[in-house]
């Protein structure tokens, strides 16, 4: 285990210190905590996220639609 020596403000230690307080940790825990949630968000490979994996269908509509789609709802502008 390695021991890492940090330099905060006044203020971010009493936030540090009421946040472990209100979970019922120390400090130490919390940072811990906070740097492994870091850490798996880092890990996170989009990729595999079903969301990102679904597949385009085919489609009719205009190439364009979202860039003139009040064009396609509303017709031409009169001036």
């Amino acid at each position: 285990m390695s021991t890492l020596i940090l330099e905060l403000s006044d203020a971010q230690i009493q936030k540090l210190e009421r946040l472990a307080q209100q979970r019922g940790m120390s400090i130490d825990a919390l940072v811990c905590e906070v740097l492994d949630d870091l850490a798996a968000q880092s890990d996170y490979d989009i990729t595999q996220d079903p969301l990102y994996n679904i597949k385009a269908h085919e489609t009719e509509a205009p190439a364009d639609l979202s860039q003139h789609a009040d064009h396609y709802l509303y017709g031409a502008r009169k001036s």
